[in-house]
């Protein structure tokens, strides 16, 4: 194998599908690099079996060839490499570097060994726009669980129909919803690892159309010269929309942003054995925040349009800002049951945004 390409393409694509490979891996060819140059082109490709990626980019080839490196030894290289051209020829499992006065060698490993790229098996296409998707993602992934005992809980549901497609993640505390409006010619419903969604979303072009390719256990998106592939999780997800209530004994419209900061304001003062509670005394038109720890106490009050009983509530002070700040809109409608059944928080003018969250129990509510 031999090529030339600039410093520049070559860190942008190392950088990409680095991302793929896993520091827990104890398998030595998963930390590595697949490189091949083909074709007037570089692929580099990585891999730690849950996520796969491939990026390519043009270069000038000599002689194709192909060579697995340690992802984390070459990435570094190339990161202090000078800005120009990057020489890079290989002889069986030792590549030659040269850039300017640099010059390396490095030890690879045996490329035929390296995992393939996942087979689809038959695929369904979905089509959303890059920003759509990533709102979609930004208002759902933080409320996944963490609990690897409810492995479908650990990630976020697409259930897909032919009007729109639902987002869902939930992790028994609080449940985020967003949905994207639009035809489909699919109806399936999937799940995507936390961790897929995370790093999907720092690929996403706002300004790209995205067109998802689901086959049996795994999901395929192309952003230009990238491919990422991700597994499925498998197993059923919960019924969602049972937990959505329609109708509340009490409504609030309050406005978004000063709610939020007083409401950041009495997180300071959260003490760790009531694990960050706040409480909302809800009445006439005004919601008190209250908050009292080891640390101290805090009041706070929020003017708000309320409609329906008064109500005292308390609330994990995380749980109640993660829902809240995801909202663009400046106005938020809350319902309310009561003091032990859960809040619903949406914009005040729209539907595609749901949060669901427990209150706490406390005794001297």
């Amino acid at each position: 194998m031999k090529f030339q390409i600039d410093k520049s393409a070559l860190a942008s694509i190392v950088s990409i599908v680095s991302r793929a490979i896993s520091s827990k891996t104890n398998m030595q060819i998963l930390e590595g690099l697949y490189m091949e140059a083909k074709d007037g082109k570089l692929t580099l490709r990585a891999t730690d079996t849950e996520i796969s990626m491939e990026s390519q980019h043009s270069c000038f080839v000599e002689e194709e060839g192909s060579i697995v490196l340690n992802a984390s030894l070459f990435g570094d290289i190339v990161r202090k490499l000078p800005s120009a051209m990057v020489h890079i020829e290989s002889e069986g499992q030792k590549l030659s570097l040269t850039c300017e006065q640099s010059h390396f060698e490095i030890m690879g490993q045996n490329p035929d060994e390296y995992p393939q790229l996942p087979e689809l098996g038959g695929s369904e296409k979905i089509v959303v726009t890059g920003e759509s998707l990533l709102k979609a993602f930004k208002e759902t992934q933080f409320a996944t669980s963490n609990d690897d005992m409810r492995i479908v809980l650990t990630g976020v549901l697409l259930d897909v129909t032919k009007e729109n497609i639902t987002f869902v993640a939930l992790d028994g505390y609080r449940m985020a919803m967003s949905k994207i409006q639009g035809e489909q010619d699919v109806i399936r419903d999937l799940i995507l690892p936390a961790r897929s969604v995370s790093e999907i979303s720092k690929l996403i072009d706002e300004n790209k159309t995205l067109v998802l390719e689901i086959g049996n256990n795994h999901i395929l998106i192309q952003f230009d010269e990238t491919k990422f592939f991700t597994k499925l999780l498998n197993g059923e997800f919960f019924q969602y929309n049972s937990l959505i209530r329609k109708d509340h004994d009490m409504e609030l419209l309050v406005e978004r942003k000063p709610f939020m900061a007083a409401l950041e304001r009495a997180s300071l003062m959260t003490g760790k054995e009531r694990n960050g509670l706040v409480k909302l005394d809800i009445h006439d038109d005004v919601i008190e925040i209250l908050s009292n720890s080891e640390v101290g106490k805090v009041h706070e009050t929020v003017k708000a349009e309320k409609t329906g009983k008064d109500l005292a509530i308390a609330f994990n002070a995380r749980y109640l800002l993660e829902g809240i700040r995801v909202i663009e809109e400046d106005t938020i409608k809350m319902g309310f049951t009561d003091a032990v059944n859960p809040c619903i928080i949406t914009p005040a003018d729209g539907e595609e945004y749901l949060y669901l969250v427990l209150p706490v129990r406390l005794a001297n509510l």
